[in-house]
């Protein structure tokens, strides 16, 4: 459920929108001088790193970007779940907001789009619609509804301007991080880019993710532990999608130790399947996209747009790659990296080396039955090891766009077992394949 945040108009307009990338260097940029004048009269040396990693900078960052939706705050959103343990702890509960919800849009926003989608008179297909979002998404946001036979849907609306707007708002972000330094000279994203511009394009598009939605039902139609949305196809259009209701808490709602294990073994399950037989993956592992039932003891799996199918060759390297980090065999490992786009002929001998022992440290979590991310702290293992290629410029490579989706879910899952504590058996899942 979305909590009582005050609605706010979205800015649809291009200048609108740049205006507000404005605001928000223009309020970061006034946290800094907060935080590096404190530093200074507390007699401490200014820090610019730990002025930017400011908890006024954390809600700047995040009431802006939640006020704006759209591809802005998805880029938001991939940022706070790629956080970890490197952010100051003061950022994660603010974070967290940009993983969970947007500021909805005014009723007459709203009512403008059902109207343009529906007709005036849409209301009379209704016995209730309810104006307050159960859910706000960078995209869109959701409503609950019932039908004049009683079926319950699950309406989401998209937010005006916000297909218009993504290539825009990708370009704006990017100006920004140029601008900082931290990209690397020799790394080319443009290619990236141009991809993650489409993907989010067709995230927008409604209708093919109504698409997605019955193509994914049908791969997993034989798995009772998860509940897929069934389309209503007649109140659905490229801006609204018409949805059964599906009822159940967010993953991270505290529940039995025993609970979280089983969905998380069902997740890892699910992903590696998604990989390796159905070659069709929900790239997006924003926590928000699963829900559980308790009473049903199932696993509702929200938002299909960005579903993307996998090659075969990759699905293949893939498999490759899990089995030589498993055995840890470092020249099969290196070799399908390479051939993944995962390291390059740029990155130092020092740089690979890192990346190598990051591998092999997390082979792991697949050599043994019961892993606990957790209490195994291999995710703070693994960035006390890389910690150094963080300012290392040759660290970075340019993967193609359907590998750094799939590295998107896949650390996306390790991210939620390591924030539930969930104890999972990879080991065994993956001699099936």
């Amino acid at each position: 459920m979305v909590d009582k945040r005050k609605p706010s108009k979205v800015p649809s307009s291009r200048l609108s929108r740049l205006a507000s990338f404005g605001g928000l260097a223009g309020s970061i940029a006034g946290s800094v001088i907060k935080g590096t004048t404190t530093q200074i009269l507390s007699g401490k040396s200014p820090s610019l790193t730990q002025s930017l990693l400011t908890q006024d900078n954390a809600l700047s960052i995040t009431n802006k970007l939640a006020k704006m939706r759209g591809a802005a705050m998805k880029i938001g959103q991939l940022l706070s779940m790629d956080a970890g343990d490197v952010l100051p702890e003061a950022w994660e509960p603010i974070l967290s907001r940009l993983r969970q919800s947007a500021d909805p849009m005014p009723k007459s926003q709203l009512l403008a789009t059902l109207n343009k989608a529906w007709g005036d008179d849409w209301y009379a297909k209704f016995r209730y619609f309810s104006f307050e979002p159960i859910a706000a998404a960078s995209i869109g946001q959701v409503h609950k509804a019932t039908l004049l036979d009683g079926s319950e849907l699950a309406v989401k609306v998209q937010y005006p301007g916000v297909k218009q707007s993504i290539d825009s708002d990708i370009d704006n972000v990017i100006s920004l991080v140029k601008l900082s330094g931290a990209l690397p000279k020799h790394m080319n994203i443009g290619p990236l880019l141009e991809k993650a511009k489409a993907q989010l394009h067709e995230e927008a598009d409604y209708r093919q993710e109504a698409e997605y939605i019955k193509l994914y039902s049908s791969l997993v139609e034989d798995k009772a532990q998860f509940n897929i949305p069934k389309v209503y196809d007649e109140l659905s259009n490229e801006q609204v999608l018409s949805m059964s209701f599906l009822s159940g808490d967010p993953i991270e709602a505290k529940c039995p130790q025993g609970d979280i294990d089983w969905i998380l073994e069902q997740l890892f399950q699910l992903s590696l399947d998604e990989l390796f037989v159905y070659r069709t993956m929900q790239s997006d592992p924003n926590f928000a996209n699963f829900l559980f039932d308790q009473s049903s003891k199932r696993i509702a799996l929200l938002d299909f747009g960005a579903t993307r199918q996998i090659p075969k060759d990759v699905s293949r390297l893939y498999l490759m790659l899990a089995k030589a980090i498993q055995s840890q065999q470092t020249d099969l490992i290196e070799s399908y990296l390479n051939q993944l786009g995962l390291i390059d002929d740029n990155m130092s001998s020092a740089t690979l080396d890192v990346v190598i022992q990051a591998c092999l440290l997390a082979s792991e979590c697949l050599q043994t039955k019961h892993y606990n991310f957790k209490q195994s702290q291999l995710i703070k293992r693994i960035q006390n090891i890389t910690q150094p290629l963080i300012e290392n410029k040759d660290a970075t490579a340019t993967p193609a766009f359907d590998v750094a989706l799939i590295n998107r879910k896949i650390t996306g899952i390790v991210l939620l077992a390591n924030r539930l504590g969930a104890s999972v058996d990879l080991k065994s899942m993956l001699e099936k394949y």
